[in-house]
Order: structure tokens, then C-alpha cells, then sequence
């Protein structure tokens, strides 16, 4: 009985997984199908981010530091918000507002009817290749910002920054797809997947410029403000990892929490109309 659960369990995740690709592909070749529209976009969000990292770098000149981060350090903490942002671009952006709409227009429905999970149906079909470029920039800022600090993480901290890259992506997913479930329970709020985009600015800053009430609110009972933070501590060695596992233990509060949100939230959905 325990080898036939076994085997099932991984015939399934198997399955998902080369589920997961095929979206991957489909899109790839959709694509390049446009290739025009995907460097001009590739160019445009390129351009943002040099902006970006160009009016960070007069801020810090100007005033020294940004909540005791000092220029170089400030160059690792807008490397690692690049490429998380590039990441949630890429493959959140795009599926949440099909989640909403999907909800609106009554198309839920067909999703309930697949032999598949709906929620990973619905975080899986789409994605964009628009961002790859920024991601690309972030990840040779984070080297270069590095090698300006003279400063060579040792494999522990390489190791432990991947990881909590990897909550840092989940926590922001998690807390995206709570917000976007709300759906189920608004009149044709369309504008509800603007809310978390919103609040980027609050994790491009180190955690440290948060002070009094708004760090309490930002840093434990929302803690959107470590998202980038503790990822740059973690690299540049300036975090206790009473951090890391807080960081843990609340990505996985806010994924099971946004896991049993949409499962009650399919209950009591009745189609377009609801």
C-alpha cells in the first residue's frame, strides 16, 4: 500500500511538472512568434530599470546612505528587488489578472471541471518573456555591486541567499493570490490586482528606514519590507537568522493561509453572478 501511494504521488508530480513545461513552451513559441513585440517590451522594461538604478544612485550620493546602507550595499539590495521583480512580472502579473477575470466573467467554472489542481491551473498557463532582460540586469548589478564591496560571499551564504530568494518569491505569491481571491466576493473590481504592485516601493528599500510603527507594520504583521532585505542581509552577512527563519515560518503561514482562502472561496462561488 505505502509503494502504491509512492508511486502515485510521483506519477503526479511528474505529470504536473511536464504540465508546467508546456505552458512554458507554448508561450516561448508564442513569443517568437512576436518577436518585434518582445524586444521592444525587453527594451522598455531595460530602460526602466536603468532608470531606476540611476535615481538610486543620486539619492545615496546626495544624502550618504539609505537607512545605513551605504551606495554599494544600496546596488545589492536594488539587484535582488530587480530580479524578484523580473520573476513576478514574468509569472505572476499576467496569471493574476486572468484569476480575476476568469472569476468575473464566469470562466472559473470550466477550470473546476479539469482533472487538475484549479489553483495551479491557474498560476501556471501564462507568463511573459518580456522581463528576462531585467532579470539579466539585476543578476550583473548583484555581481558587480559585489565586486565593489570587495566582497566574496562564502558558499553557506550563497546557498542560504538562493533560499530565501526562493521564500521572497513564495511570500510575495502567496500574499498576491490571497489579495486576487477577494474577487470571489467583489462586484467587477478590476483594479484589485493593482493593489500588491502598488506596494513594491515598500520592499526596494533596506528594511532599516522603517522605524516606530510603520517598521512594526512592515517588518511583522505585513512584513512586506524584508522581502528584499533579508534576501541582501543574507548575501552580505548582516542578518541574524532568527530573520531567516521568521521569514520562513510567515511565507509558509501565508501560503497554507492563501491555500485555504481559495479553497473556502470555491465553496461559496455560485459563476458569474455569484
Amino acid at each position: 500500500m505505502e509503494v502504491n501511494v509512492k508511486t502515485m504521488l510521483m506519477t503526479t508530480i511528474k505529470r504536473y511538472w511536464r504540465i508546467f513545461w508546456r505552458f512554458r513552451l507554448i508561450h516561448l513559441m508564442r513569443t517568437f512568434e512576436y518577436r518585434a513585440d518582445f524586444f521592444f517590451w525587453g527594451f522598455v522594461s531595460a530602460l526602466w530599470t536603468g532608470f531606476n538604478f540611476f535615481f538610486f544612485d543620486i539619492l545615496v550620493s546626495v544624502s550618504g546612505n539609505i537607512g545605513g546602507w551605504t551606495k554599494y550595499e544600496m546596488y545589492i539590495i536594488l539587484a535582488v528587488f530587480t530580479i524578484l521583480d523580473a520573476f513576478t512580472w514574468s509569472f505572476f502579473a499576467s496569471n493574476m489578472r486572468n484569476y480575476s477575470r476568469t472569476v468575473f466573467n464566469g470562466e472559473f467554472n470550466q477550470l473546476l471541471l479539469k482533472p487538475i489542481d484549479a489553483q495551479f491551473m491557474l498560476m501556471t498557463q501564462n507568463n511573459s518573456y518580456n522581463n528576462i532582460f531585467r532579470f539579466f540586469i539585476g543578476f550583473g548589478m548583484l555581481l558587480w555591486g559585489l565586486s565593489l564591496l570587495n566582497y566574496q560571499p562564502t558558499l553557506i551564504q550563497t546557498i542560504m541567499f538562493i533560499l530565501v530568494m526562493l521564500l521572497a518569491f513564495f511570500f510575495v505569491y502567496a500574499l498576491w493570490f490571497i489579495i486576487t481571491t477577494f474577487s470571489f466576493y467583489v462586484e467587477k473590481l478590476e483594479n484589485i490586482n493593482e493593489v500588491l504592485p502598488s506596494l513594491r516601493r515598500a520592499w526596494q528599500v533596506p528594511r532599516s528606514v522603517y522605524t516606530g510603527l510603520i517598521s512594526t507594520l512592515f517588518t511583522f504583521v505585513l512584513p512586506i519590507g524584508i522581502i528584499t532585505s533579508i534576501p541582501s542581509e543574507v548575501l552580505l552577512g548582516k542578518t541574524s537568522y532568527w530573520w531567516v527563519l521568521y521569514f520562513l515560518v510567515i511565507t509558509l503561514v501565508t501560503l497554507l493561509i492563501s491555500r485555504i482562502f481559495f479553497k473556502l472561496s470555491i465553496k461559496n462561488y455560485t459563476g458569474v453572478a455569484n
